[in-house]
């Protein structure tokens, strides 16, 4: 029974590092080269628009205002089976530990925030965000649009979800732990039985944070559709401190209501 179960296990290990010869480094020589193999194309959403495709979501930003206007992912039961069962590290170990024979080994690129090809790194500009957001009792978080933790099914995967730009926005920390994780784990639940469309996005404009190069916009919503079966949900999530999980129910948007707020149709325009 031991025996099935580590050939079980070592298939899912495989599956996971998609293709690639287990216990290969993932060092940033890696990630460079994972980055150049999608690059960008220009998209007539917007001036500063640009289109990125990788295997895993679909992404349009606007390259000035360094943020995912729309994005679109589809989330299987059997990619969050394999989530389940293979652990992924984000972070990395503690000095001097040891990892367990058959574990995923630990690598800081599963956790590293970096830019599509031809992008800057916006690490500068979250840093001086959080010098005048700090003293307020406030923080500015690099806020997924599609998060890790669902795309936890592949190394390459979580790698390329902690993308600037392309799939973050400064978001609300209170917002990033409130309402907007609870949408994930509300796709995180429904993924259990059955598969998920997701599509998601920044909209509006309440401030801009600077390292004195680059500019981010710090947007005023993130918005969030999900489609599963035949039920739409969506939500509208002010990106502000007020915005514990206890706000979800004051979020909820008919689908009709976001196409209107935010001047066009998300699952017309990526699917």
């Amino acid at each position: 029974m031991k025996r099935i179960d580590i050939i079980v296990k070592t298939i899912l290990i495989l599956a996971v590092i998609g293709g690639h010869a287990y216990g290969q480094k993932i060092d940033g020589a890696y990630v460079k080269a994972l980055y150049a193999k999608y690059p960008t194309v220009k998209s007539n959403f917007c001036k500063a628009c640009k289109l990125w495709v990788n295997p895993y979501y679909k992404s349009i930003a606007d390259t000035q205002q360094h943020r995912p206007l729309i994005e679109y992912e589809l989330y299987t039961k059997a990619n969050a089976a394999i989530s389940d069962k293979i652990k992924i590290p984000r972070g990395a170990p503690k000095k001097g530990a040891i990892v367990k024979p058959g574990a995923m080994p630990y690598q800081s690129a599963f956790s590293a925030w970096n830019s599509v090809t031809g992008q800057p790194n916006e690490d500068a500009v979250y840093v001086a965000a959080n010098k005048i957001v700090k003293p307020l009792k406030d923080e500015i978080a690099k806020g997924h649009m599609q998060s890790w933790i669902l795309n936890s099914f592949a190394i390459d995967a979580v790698i390329l979800s902690d993308t600037y730009t392309f799939n973050a926005a400064p978001e609300d920390q209170s917002q990033n732990v409130g309402t907007e994780i609870f949408t994930e784990e509300h796709t995180r639940n429904l993924l259990k039985t059955m598969d998920v469309q997701v599509w998601g996005g920044t909209f509006g404009n309440q401030d801009t944070f600077t390292d004195g190069k680059i500019k981010d916009v710090y947007p005023s919503y993130y918005w969030k559709v999900i489609k599963y079966g035949t039920t739409t949900e969506c939500w509208l999530m002010p990106n502000n401190k007020t915005q514990t999980m206890a706000m979800i129910k004051s979020t909820i948007i008919s689908y009709a209501s976001l196409v209107k707020a935010l001047g066009f149709d998300p699952c017309k325009i990526l699917k």
